[in-house]
This record gives structure tokens, sequence and C-alpha cells, in this order.
């Protein structure tokens, strides 16, 4: 059995992978759970200020972005959309429907709701073009120096940003994270999709 089993991982590099990324998932939750309430907060803001000052923003009508969950420690999204709806922006976030997410258009002040995930959703759902899109600010536990973005392993957000390219839709892709949570080089899949910058709380990091 154990043979078998050395076997398996030896042909398989993507076991391998799965392996890194599971063992990453948990260094990189404990790490930002390790920050303070107060410094993630004020993090949090000056990544606002960051993102809402990137040309790529300041020159879209429609942006998606994801609502933050202050248990998993996220970068927190309250202070950009904040921001983001003093200056009109269009906004969508996402929402899972059979196994695959979603946008749907969301106003600061919107009721949400707890979904089956954990997720946080509008509790009232309105239809969202997602062909119209012209920015992505994404979540993430981990990037790199070359773009790859480690997410939480279910792939919604590599499976949307696939579909929307399939459709001749290439928003901007931006990451959101704080600057510890950035390693050198992170174990990558071939369906992993890449991004064009990160935002942290010291700046930006641009890919293209």
């Amino acid at each position: 059995m154990f043979k078998s089993i050395v076997l398996y991982f030896f042909m398989d590099p993507n076991a391998n992978i799965a392996i890194e990324k599971t063992a990453l998932r948990a260094i990189m939750i404990a790490r930002r759970r390790s920050i303070s309430e107060n410094s993630r907060i004020a993090m949090s803001w000056a990544i606002a200020e960051h993102v809402i000052r990137l040309p790529e923003v300041l020159n879209a009508r429609f942006i998606h972005l994801y609502l933050s969950i202050s248990v998993l420690a996220e970068v927190s999204t309250a202070p950009i959309i904040d921001k983001l709806s003093v200056n009109d922006k269009k906004l969508s976030v996402p929402v899972i429907r059979k196994g695959d997410l979603i946008s749907a258009a969301f106003k600061k002040g919107d009721s949400v709701r707890k979904a089956q995930l954990g997720q946080l959703e509008p509790e009232e759902l309105s239809s969202f073009d997602e062909s119209h899109l012209d920015v992505v600010l994404l979540p993430l536990l981990s990037f790199d120096e070359k773009g790859c973005r480690l997410g939480y392993g279910k792939g919604f957000y590599d499976r949307f940003l696939k579909r929307l390219s399939e459709r001749g839709v290439n928003p901007c892709r931006i990451g959101l994270s704080f600057f510890q949570q950035r390693v050198d080089e992170l174990p990558a899949d071939p369906w992993d999709e890449p991004l064009d910058a990160v935002v942290h709380e010291n700046g930006i990091i641009r890919y293209t």
C-alpha cells in the first residue's frame, strides 16, 4: 500500500502541488489571523487608498469585488466600496450558483446574508452584465513575484476569469493582499489564472 502511494505521487506532479497548496493555505491563514484587528483595519484603508488611485480603477465604470469576511481576516473591501460608491462606479459582487461564480449587482447599503459556503452575498439578487466588467478585485491567501495567486482551493475565480476570457471579456485582474502574504514562488497548476497586479498596504505590484 505504501509503495503504491509513493508511486502515485511520483507519477502525478499535480498531487504534490495540491499538497503544497494545502499546507501553504494553512500557513497563510494563520499568518493573516496573527495581524491585530486594528492593524488589519488600518492596512485595509491604506489598500483602499491605493486602489482608488489606480488608473484602471479611475477609468473603470464597472467593477467586480468581493464582500470581505472578517472571521477570515481578509483585506476589508468596505472602505473600497465606500470610496467607489462616491465616484458612482457600478459594482458587482460574487455569488455562487450551481458550482460557478457569477456576478450580482451591488450598492453600498444593500442588505447581505451569509451563503452556504460562508461567503456574504446580497439578500436580493439583481442580474449584472459581466460583459461590461473593467476591473475585478480578487481575494487571495498568497501571491508571488510572477503574478500567481493562491486562493481558497475551490477554483471559483479561476473558472470565472477563464469564462470571461473565452467570451472576449478581459477586465484588469487585481489581487488585494497584506504584504506579508507574499512569497517568492507559488506552486501552480495549469488552470491557475494569473493576476495583472496586487495591491497591498505599502503600494502596488504590477505584472504587465
